[in-house]
């Protein structure tokens, strides 16, 4: 991975990066899963039903044209859920033997999410309770239709039977309340109604 650019007031600038997306509506998606030898073969499965682990990476294209990586990243001190304003070969190597490009706008979990507006877009900051760090989870975006977490995390397993672990070097997405508190996605305040936290779709 090609190091970020740093940022100064870290917390500050994610903030507001992730405010830029409200509003965009999405035109195309692209997962950045790792692959294994010369030919670009897949180190392993991405899709897992109501999660995905693309493990590198996610870019969000907009209709405006803008671009956005989301990354793991350690800019916070520990690996946490990052998104740039750039795309994703800023980041990567994108190559077999690195990671590679599979576009999944035509997904079912995505396809639907296709030309829709994001209203809404927050952070899921996980604070440790005997320190002052603070790290970026996931990134939460809400549509109309449905809400995505993408979140730094991987996962043991698959199926009913898979466990899973946040603050690692690995990107999962996740499209459902249900799974997202099952990966232990903290909980975000609900811009619409104050501080109280919510895991609601926005419907």
């Amino acid at each position: 991975m090609v190091p970020p650019p740093f940022m100064s007031g870290s917390a500050e600038s994610l903030e507001a990066i992730v405010a830029e997306l409200r509003g965009r509506r999405l035109a195309d998606v692209t997962y950045y899963p790792l692959t294994i030898g010369d030919d670009g073969e897949l180190a392993g499965e991405w899709d897992f039903g109501d999660w995905h682990e693309p493990t590198m990476g996610i870019e969000l294209i907009f209709r405006s044209g803008h671009r956005y990586s989301a990354i793991w990243n350690n800019t916070f001190g520990e690996y946490g859920l990052e998104i740039f304003p750039k795309p994703m070969s800023g980041f990567l190597l994108i190559a077999p033997g690195g990671s590679v490009a599979v576009p999944v706008s035509d997904h079912p979990d995505w396809a639907g999410l296709i030309g829709k507006k994001v209203i809404a877009a927050d952070i899921s900051w996980n604070h440790d309770p005997g320190t002052a760090v603070r790290v970026p989870s996931a990134i939460r975006l809400g549509f109309r239709e449905a809400t995505v977490w993408i979140a730094a995390g991987r996962s043991a397993g698959s199926g009913p039977a898979a466990t899973f672990r946040l603050g690692t070097d690995d990107v999962m997405v996740v499209f459902s309340p249900e799974m997202s508190l099952r990966a232990g996605i903290p909980e975000v305040a609900d811009r619409t109604s104050g501080d109280r936290p919510v895991r609601s779709n926005w419907r």
